[in-house]
């Protein structure tokens, strides 16, 4: 059973016979006595070093510091309690004494019996006290490190806060509140509310949660605030403490969630909406292209030449739908970066409307760029938007091109980036401009500057993102009042060396049986046309089911499975095509779809065992694919 140790007692007496028998009382009373001390520099050191629960002081020692200065210094630093002994009972003396804040006095004489109910209370009531500050050490730290706001209140008059009350309030130091209504800072048809859920709480009211109010500012900006409030006593009157947690953050997480389930929704909208035009242009495209090898009349082949390259600027925004909506690749070419946007003059026109004039500042001698160009459509135009929002009542929007040389320096300033080549893209709007303390804002996601409804917030973000994809980075320069230059910059690249001249080319015949399975009747029977008349034999399918039996019959002759992958029915198209492969490995197969590789999920296996074209694909694409999987290795 462990022993309960002595209180360590330091004697501070200059008189070397009274210390002596304080110390023999005791150590009969069963303390442990430390010392002595004859002066008060000694008792401070001594107190400091051996730290005892208790200073038995005489208040008249010899020296410049006596025993009522030594008991301060003792106290402040080592927070160890003093008990004066002495034997001058005046009152200037024992008024002075107070100064020190003794835990009681000992007049001399003294018997034991009094020694010890002296010590036995000094020593209690400093337990308690080192309890207390404890406690409110602990109180402290909740209540002032606390993230949100604590305060109390007396009939509405807030009479204590803590710090971060007076940061949500807009105030710099708590000290300012004190004595403020709390009605001061809620709207008032958010206050009525929040007074009638307090008055029913404090009633008693149970299952009450806490109220959501608009909290008023010092500067007259709102928050959200959630409030809860408890009755408590405070300074012996009844009063009401509250806590009040700023839901700013949480309100704009839930707006991008929220903002960020709707564009997952439309994407998914557009996606959906992209294949099914993807099967319709795969249709017209390879109609097309069949009625190319019947027709040999010139002005026929103009005009079927006029409905391809329609069919092909439909092509490429189906592409862009299915990039908004995550489901399509980056297909990067080798683009005139100028074309591009000369291409589009006429549509930016009609965007930007009459009230604004389009410069276009010419090129340099190299514009030439390797990127998607659906992805650089639709940054031309989301910054053309931009600048035209930015100029509501008329302006100039100019567009400039140039070749740029990236330093190792620059570079540096932008991890992605490497020195060399590139070309700056520049397009500069007279408009109002942007505030300084928001411009490295604008290419967040979901941050804007128009009201609500007007704008998502998604365009800038958009356009950042898309060029980083072709490891490239967008800088924006803006002066309020003066507008703003938003500068691409691009990897440059060589240009590609001219086409050949010549007549039209000729379709790549070949020979073989091709497995031909696609739902869209039109363009099931479209592609078995276009590939009997190049020579191939063609088994036709219109779902999974039908095309396994087509195999059971004909699995010797098929030489090659060209299936689309999204079908109705028990199994689509990648099932189909890991069912036949099952059965002969090694059998050529040709997947298509309007979706991307990534999207369809392809397991390691079969990516690497089949081809994958794109819808739609030009006849002489598919032509030269299929020859190169038949031909012999």
């Amino acid at each position: 059973m462990n022993e309960i140790p002595q209180p360590r007692i330091l004697i501070v007496e200059d008189e070397e016979i009274v210390a002596a028998d304080l110390s023999s009382q005791l150590q009969r009373l069963n303390y442990q006595p430390l010392g002595p001390a004859t002066t008060g520099a000694q008792a401070l050191a001594l107190a400091e070093e051996l730290r005892p629960d208790l200073v038995l002081m005489d208040i008249l020692l010899k020296g410049p510091m006596d025993g009522i200065t030594a008991a301060q210094e003792i106290r402040a630093r080592c927070h160890i309690p003093a008990v004066f002994i002495t034997a001058n009972a005046e009152s200037p003396t024992l008024e002075r004494a107070k100064l020190a804040e003794p835990f009681g006095y000992l007049l001399k004489p003294f018997e034991s019996r009094t020694l010890r109910a002296t010590i036995e209370m000094a020593i209690s009531k400093h337990r308690s006290e080192a309890t207390l500050r404890a406690s409110e050490e602990r109180y402290r730290l909740l209540v002032e490190d606390s993230p949100d706001a604590i305060g109390i209140f007396q009939e509405e008059k807030i009479v204590f806060i803590n710090a971060a009350g007076a940061k949500l309030l807009g105030v710099p130091a708590p000290a300012e509140l004190l004595g403020r209504q709390i009605e001061d800072f809620i709207l008032p048809e958010d206050y009525a509310a929040a007074m009638s859920r307090l008055r029913r709480r404090l009633a008693g009211e149970p299952g009450l949660h806490p109220a959501e109010v608009r909290c008023r500012r010092q500067d007259a900006t709102l928050r959200p605030v959630e409030l809860s409030a408890a009755p408590i006593t405070f300074a012996g009157q009844p009063a009401v403490q509250f806590i009040a947690r700023d839901l700013t953050e949480r309100k704009r997480l839930e707006e991008l969630a929220w903002q960020a389930q709707k564009m997952q929704a439309i994407g998914h909208l557009a996606g959906g909406v992209a294949h099914e035009f993807n099967n319709i242009l795969a249709t017209v495209v390879m109609s097309l292209d069949l009625l190319k090898l019947q027709t040999a009349d010139p002005d026929s082949c103009g005009l079927l030449d006029g409905i391809g390259t329609a069919s092909r600027r439909a092509t490429t925004l189906v592409r862009q739908l299915l990039a908004f909506s995550r489901q399509s690749l980056i297909q990067r070419q080798h683009l005139d970066l100028a074309a591009v946007v000369i291409g589009k003059r006429q549509m930016l026109n009609q965007l930007l409307g009459e009230h604004i004039r389009l410069e276009f500042r010419g090129r340099s001698a190299s514009c030439w760029v390797n990127a998607d160009p659906g992805s650089l459509e639709q940054v031309l135009l989301n910054l053309c938007l931009n600048a035209r929002d930015a100029m509501p009542d008329g302006g100039v929007l100019s567009i400039e091109l140039a070749g740029v040389v990236v330093s190792a320096e620059l570079a540096a300033t932008h991890p992605e980036v490497h020195p060399g080549d590139f070309v700056c893209w520049s397009i500069t709007d007279t408009g109002s401009g942007i505030r300084p303390e928001i411009i490295s804002q604008v290419f967040d996601p979901f941050f804007t500057t128009k009201d609500v409804g007007q704008g998502t917030g998604l365009g800038l973000a958009t356009v950042r993102g898309l060029i980083e994809q072709q490891h490239g980075w967008v800088e924006v320069e803006s002066r309020v009042g003066h507008g703003s230059t938003f500068r691409v910059f691009l990897p440059a690249v060589a240009p590609p060396p001219e086409p050949a001249t010549g007549p039209r080319a000729e379709l790549v015949r070949g020979e073989g049986t091709i497995l031909l399975v696609e739902d869209e009747p039109v363009l099931r029977s479209v592609g078995e046309q276009m590939l009997s008349r190049i020579g191939y034999t063609v088994l036709t399918a219109a779902d999974g089911v039908e095309a396994l039996a087509v195999w059971a019959e004909h699995r010797a002759q098929i030489d090659l499975l060209y299936t689309d992958v999204v079908m109705p029915g028990e199994f689509d198209g990648i099932q189909l095509a890991q069912r036949i492969l099952a059965d002969k490995p090694g059998l050529k197969v040709i997947l298509t779809s309007g979706y991307s590789l990534e999207v369809l999920g392809l397991g390691e296996d079969l990516a690497n065992a089949i081809i994958y074209l794109p819808k739609p694909s030009p006849l002489a694409t598919l032509t030269q694919v299929i020859k190169d999987c038949l031909s012999p290795a």
